[in-house]
């Protein structure tokens, strides 16, 4: 048996789904696999293009490495692999990485790759699933990522291979509604209604106006996308205008100024020390459902450079 690196990577289309068919293919033609996290990457040479989805899976067969190139390249056109433009976009891209075979060098394939030893995109994932891979005489992908500068990869996580776990999905979204209803909670514990409004309780109430408009106007804007769960929704689009051209979670950063205000306004100071003890609760959840929507969505890296801010305008 002879152990295989594949790399994997895509950017048209539906990435995500293009990389989670191709790795079950090859499961289905070559056997059971080892699988990466996903990473998206800056594309490298060629024409202007989007970031690509990346990720490197492992396979063990007997077929020889010819063999395993013929599956790779079907698999690559069935879903619409065209080679019209070197190092250009597509749907697919499929190659052996490395393999714990003696070299090969032919006129159709080269193994290890010959490029693979320069490339971030392809070192990182195939560091987490196999770091002593032979990428040249002495050289292993472990000691080649140690020698090369960053390229613009970014680690977006594991466990993209469907059926997708929800367990960390469903522990944060019980979390928030726990956290929301001890602040809640203590807010009529602890809080007074003021007979006469002060400053501090006129600056609440406005804070709480706008919070609320935010969260709920931010929450219709989502239209059928809308759900309390950091997973996108399966046949969502991505959402960049209303509110969202100004923060890219107003609805986090809506609720959190809505209960500010509305501890200020009825004085319970205990709520608000609880509110602000939210902020990096919030944080935390929008970071996991950022590297879920850019896994979804080939335009999420560059709304975030446009969007700087995650939760409040100028401030989060």
């Amino acid at each position: 048996m002879t152990r295989y690196a594949i790399g994997l990577g895509s950017n048209l289309g539906d990435r995500l789904d293009h990389l989670s068919e191709a790795s079950r293919a090859i499961e289905m033609d070559l056997g059971p696999i080892v699988v990466s996290s996903l990473y998206e990457t800056e594309p490298v040479g060629g024409p202007e293009q989007g970031p690509y989805l990346n990720a490197v899976i492992l396979v063990e067969t007997d077929r020889r490495p010819e063999e395993v190139l013929d599956v790779l390249q079907s698999i690559e056109r069935s879903h619409g692999r065209e080679r019209s433009v070197h190092w250009g976009p597509r749907t697919l891209d499929l190659d052996i990485i490395a393999a714990d075979t003696a070299p090969v060098d032919s006129s159709r394939l080269t193994v290890p790759h010959p490029r693979a030893a320069e490339r971030e995109f392809v070192l990182r994932p195939l560091v987490e699933v196999w770091p002593e891979a032979p990428l040249g005489k002495g050289v292993t992908a472990s000691s080649a990522l140690s020698e090369i500068a960053d390229q613009g990869v970014d680690r977006l996580g594991p466990g993209w291979l469907p059926p997708v776990s929800r367990t960390t999905a469903n522990a944060l979204v019980a979390a928030q509604f726990t956290l929301v209803a001890i602040v809640g909670g203590t807010m009529l514990l602890f809080g007074i209604v003021p007979r006469e409004l002060s400053v501090v309780g006129i600056v609440g109430g406005a804070m709480a106006i706008v919070g609320a408009v935010v969260a709920l106007g931010a929450s219709r804007g989502l239209g059928t996308a809308m759900t309390a769960s950091p997973l996108p929704r399966s046949g969502s689009t991505l959402v960049t205008t209303g509110f969202y051209r100004f923060v890219r979670h107003p609805i986090y950063g809506g609720v959190i100024v809505f209960l500010a205000g509305a501890a200020m306004l009825v004085a319970s100071w205990p709520a608000l020390i609880l509110t602000l003890a939210l902020v990096p609760f919030f944080l935390a959840k929008a970071r996991y459902e950022e590297s879920r929507l850019r896994m979804k969505f080939s335009g999420y890296r560059s709304y975030m450079g446009r969007v700087r801010h995650r939760l409040i305008p100028f401030i989060l």
